[in-house]
C-alpha cells in the first residue's frame, strides 16, 4: 500500500484534474489522490493556504489567496528576497467552506496563518521547513529578511476553504527563483516547492534532518515541546483569530479552528476493544507510521465509508489523534457504535486489509450472536470468526473477498507477532481475547468455512 509521491512536474500538469477529483468527491486538502506518472503508481495531494490569507500582489497591495487566478500577477522572489512581479501559472483549491483535518495554525507577531501540514515556510537562515515541523521560537522571515519568531503552533481541524498557487510549473532552481510569496507578512513557498519536496526533489534547501524532526501533535513532538500544540491558542493581545468552536456546535459559516484535544473521542468504559488494554500497551511500543501519514488516514476513512454502505445503522468514529493501538464497539442510548483509533491504524504491520479485519471484528460484536458478553455484544472469538466469515463476505465481493482476507490475515499475523498458520492451538479463551495464534487460525477457518476453532471460545 505504500505508494510514492508523484514528481512535481507530473502533479503540476495534472493539477486541474486533481482539483476536479477532490471537489467532485468531497476530498479535503492534503488527501493523496492516486494516479500514475511515467514511473508507475504515485499520488498527488489535493491542495495549502486557508481562504482569506492575504498574498502580496503589488506595492502595499494584497489579495486573498482564493481570489488569485491563473494569469493574475503577484510579487514573488527567490532566496535573495528580491521581489518582482510574476504571472501565476496555476491556481486551484477546495470549493468553499469545508472541514480540513490536520490543519496547522501558527501565530506570530499580531497575526496567524492556517495552512495544510505540508505548506513550506522560509526560515530566517534561508532554509525551508514544513508547517508540521515548526516549533515555538522558530524564526520565520519577513519580506525584507527580518526574523519573525513563531509564538505558538497548533494542530486541529479548520473549517474553511483552502487554496494554492504557483508562479510557474517548472521545477524550482536552487535559489527558488520566483517561487517565494509574501503570505500575511511572512515568506512561504508556492505549491510547486511544496510538491517538489514531497516527491524527493529540492530536499537540499530544507533544514538539516528535516524528515527526522517530530511532527506537530505526535507523541514525540508533545514529549519534546509540551502539549500546547493540541490546544487552541491562548488569548494573545492584539491577535485576531478565527472562532474556536466545539465539535458538536453548528457550522456558523465562519472560519473556525477546533484543536486536537477538543475532538478526542470518549470511549465508554464498557466498550469492547479489539485487543485487551494490556496488549494495547505492548503494541504501543511497536514501530508506527508518521503521525501525519496521509495514506493510512485515507484508507481508514475509505473503509468506514465502505462498511457504512452495508451496515448503515452503525455510527462510525475515527479518532486519528488518539495514539491508542485499539478499536472498540459499544451500544449507547440504543445506538450501535464502532471506533477505530489512530494508534492502531498507524501500526506498521497493518494496511487497508488488516484494518478491514479489525473493522469487521468490531461490527461482528453487534451482529455475531452468541456467545455474548453481558449486554448482548458477541464475545471476542465469535467476533473474530463472524467478522471474517460473514461481515467481510458481505462487504467484499468474490475474488475481492479472498484478496482482502489473504492480505489481511498476513498483516494480522505480523500485528500479533505470530506465524500465519491455520493450525489452532489448544485451550479455550471463553469470552475473552484469544491468543494471537488462535485468532489467526480463526480467521483462516472463517475463510475456509471449517467452523470456529475451540480455542476461540
Amino acid at each position: 500500500m505504500a505508494i510514492r509521491q508523484c514528481s512535481a512536474a507530473h502533479c503540476s500538469i495534472a493539477d486541474p484534474e486533481i482539483y476536479a477529483v477532490c471537489v467532485q468527491n468531497g476530498l479535503p486538502a492534503g488527501y493523496p489522490v492516486l494516479t500514475k506518472d511515467p514511473n508507475g503508481p504515485c499520488t498527488c495531494s489535493c491542495s495549502c493556504l486557508a481562504f482569506g490569507t492575504p498574498v502580496q500582489i503589488g506595492n502595499n497591495d494584497f489579495e486573498v489567496i482564493e481570489k488569485i487566478e491563473t494569469g493574475s500577477k503577484v510579487l514573488a522572489a527567490g532566496l535573495d528576497l528580491q521581489w518582482s512581479e510574476h504571472v501565476v501559472e496555476f491556481s486551484q483549491g477546495t470549493a468553499g467552506s469545508s472541514t480540513q483535518p490536520y490543519t496547522v495554525l501558527i501565530t506570530y507577531e499580531d497575526r496567524f496563518l492556517a495552512v495544510t501540514s505540508d505548506h513550506v515556510f522560509l526560515l530566517a537562515d534561508k532554509s525551508l521547513k514544513r508547517a508540521d515541523r515548526l516549533i515555538v521560537g522558530d524564526e520565520l522571515t519577513s519580506p525584507d529578511g527580518s526574523p519573525i519568531p513563531v509564538r505558538s503552533v497548533h494542530i486541529g481541524e479548520y473549517t474553511a476553504g483552502f487554496h494554492h498557487i504557483a508562479t510557474r510549473k517548472a521545477l524550482p532552481d536552487e535559489q527558488l527563483s520566483g517561487h517565494l510569496l509574501n503570505t500575511n507578512g511572512v515568506v512561504s513557498a508556492d505549491y510547486v516547492v511544496q510538491i517538489s519536496y514531497a516527491s524527493g526533489e529540492r530536499r537540499s534547501q530544507f533544514i538539516a534532518n528535516h524528515d527526522e524532526l517530530p511532527v506537530v501533535g505526535s507523541p514525540e513532538y508533545v514529549a519534546a515541546y509540551g502539549d500546547d500544540c493540541l490546544n487552541a491558542p491562548a488569548n494573545i493581545a492584539g491577535l485576531t483569530l478565527p472562532s474556536f468552536i466545539a465539535r458538536d456546535m453548528p457550522d456558523s459559516g465562519q472560519p473556525a479552528f477546533v484543536a486536537a484535544n477538543n475532538i478526542r473521542l470518549s470511549i465508554p468504559v464498557d466498550a469492547h476493544g479489539f485487543v485487551s488494554d494490556e496488549e494495547a500497551e505492548r503494541l504501543a511500543q511497536d514501530p508506527k507510521r508518521a503521525w501525519n501519514d496521509p495514506a493510512a488516514k485515507a484508507w481508514t476513512e475509505y473503509l468506514l465509508s465502505h462498511y457504512k454502505i452495508f451496515f448503515p445503522e452503525v455510527t462510525y468514529h475515527f479518532d486519528w489523534a488518539d495514539n491508542t493501538v485499539n478499536a472498540y464497539a459499544w451500544v449507547q442510548n440504543g445506538v450501535r457504535n464502532v471506533a477505530i483509533l489512530g494508534g492502531l491504524v498507524r501500526h506498521m504491520a497493518l494496511e487497508l486489509e488488516g484494518v478491514s479485519i479489525v473493522t469487521a471484528h468490531e461490527l461482528a460484536h453487534h451482529y455475531g450472536g452468541p456467545p455474548t458478553h453481558p449486554g448482548s455484544l458477541s464475545c471476542e472469538g465469535q467476533s473474530d470468526y463472524y467478522g471474517v466469515r460473514t461481515i467481510m463476505r458481505r462487504a467484499w465481493f468474490g475474488q475481492y473477498y479472498l484478496d482482502m482476507t489473504d492480505r489481511g490475515i498476513a498483516q494480522m499475523a505480523g500485528f500479533f507477532g505470530v506465524a500465519n498458520s491455520p493450525t489452532a492451538p489448544g485451550g479455550n479463551a471463553g469470552c475473552t481475547h484469544p491468543a494471537g495464534a488462535c485468532r489467526i487460525a480463526t480467521y483462516h477457518a472463517a475463510v475456509s468455512l471449517t467452523g470456529k476453532p475451540g480455542c476461540a471460545g
